[in-house]
């Protein structure tokens, strides 16, 4: 699953220890954490959303409500736009 490999690409980015567990839902392969201490997370924005909290660089975030909101519509636009494109000219075209 590569939500699976860029999560964890994530995590030692952010410095965090390996050992989280990913899988995968449904035909889109939506990325899905288990946690130790509670509920599932599902999701590319939630899961990436909750490490950088768990790693306390909540910066990366956004500091105030105008930085968080496009911090959010970046990650929306990647899951929504750029994870419909398989092939790396379409996905350049994009970023561009």
């Amino acid at each position: 699953m590569a939500a699976a490999a860029e999560l964890t690409l994530l995590e030692k980015s952010l410095g965090l220890s390996k050992g989280n567990k990913y899988s995968a839902q449904g035909d889109r392969q939506i990325p899905v954490l288990q946690t130790n201490n509670g509920p599932s997370l599902t999701g590319l924005t939630t899961i990436a959303s909750h490490l950088v909290k768990q790693a306390n660089k909540e910066y990366l975030l956004g500091s105030t409500a105008e930085e968080k909101a496009i911090v959010q519509q970046w990650l929306e636009y990647r899951v929504t736009r750029v994870d419909r494109h398989s092939h790396k000219d379409d996905i350049h075209t994009l970023l561009k």
